[in-house]
């Protein structure tokens, strides 16, 4: 997503205003409750789920098939930015993902791949490439679970799934999100907040079994923009138990790309990697 140095420094102060309110807002003040037994929730979940999808886009964010990103990633150490890293994003749907961190010399470089239930990772600092361990994959695959844009374009279609209108949520005074539930299973429900005016996506929020046991988990969209007639938020925020975690900062995205399947394929060697 193509922005000036100082628009995109306005925009980050700006989102971390708002981050820090929505923040304090989700801990202190309780949701405006919808019935869950009401089958009219149901309904209206569904037709706000509808109303996202179009707001994305409708049919033209249904069907790319692939997308290239790139942008900033900064990771938080204690809720504190550390140093951003350039990123460059290619996924081919349903499941082929690459991300490259870094560029020029390879040592400056890291590289994570998934295909399905495999994956890669070359370790630029110590020169080495390796396949992915059973929870690097496991880690990925959850990931993709709570993708908002997997869930949004079919993920809450999958068989079992379960949808409604949860209630409304205090953003600041005077003003409420809407929240629809997506119970992916039993014991695992999304929490998706909703700008009552645009429709637009403004956070995520599950929580899921960690080393410490049950963790909450909120991404927090900010600043949509459209490429080739679908919107996506240019600034994504990562938190756990409250505490940021990660920041994405997208500059630019590509719809259905021309995109070589070799570059999900392993090397041969470090030697050989392009």
């Amino acid at each position: 997503m193509k922005v000036t140095v100082s628009k995109l420094a306005q925009g980050i102060f700006r989102a971390s205003a708002i981050s820090l309110l929505l923040g304090l807002l989700v801990s202190v003040v309780p949701a405006q409750k919808a019935d869950p037994k009401d089958p009219k929730n149901a309904e209206l979940g569904l037709e706000m789920l509808k109303k996202v999808i179009d707001a994305r886009g409708g049919a033209s964010y249904l069907k790319f098939k692939s997308l290239i990103a790139t942008g900033q990633y900064t990771p938080f150490d204690k809720g504190v930015s550390t140093i951003p890293r350039q990123f460059v994003d290619t996924i081919v749907y349903p499941d082929k993902e690459r991300v490259d961190f870094g560029k020029g010399k390879k040592k400056d470089r890291d590289i994570q791949v998934n295909v399905g239930k495999t994956g890669w990772v070359y370790d630029g600092a110590a020169e080495t490439l390796k396949d992915q361990n059973e929870k690097q994959i496991q880690d990925h695959l959850e990931g993709m679970e709570f993708d908002i844009d997997r869930l949004l374009r079919g993920g809450w279609q999958a068989p079992g799934v379960e949808i409604r209108f949860y209630g409304r949520e205090e953003l600041r005074p005077g003003e409420r999100a809407n929240v629809v539930a997506i119970q992916l299973k039993p014991e695992q429900t999304i929490y998706l907040w909703l700008d009552r005016n645009t429709n637009l996506p403004l956070s995520l929020i599950y929580e899921k079994i960690g080393s410490g046991g049950l963790v909450k988990n909120e991404v927090r969209f900010f600043q949509y923009v459209s490429y080739d007639g679908v919107k996506f938020p240019n600034i994504v925020d990562f938190f756990r138990d409250g505490v940021q975690v990660s920041r994405v900062n997208y500059q630019s995205i590509k719809l259905d790309p021309p995109i070589n399947d070799e570059i999900f394929a392993k090397p041969a060697s470090v030697k050989a990697l392009k």
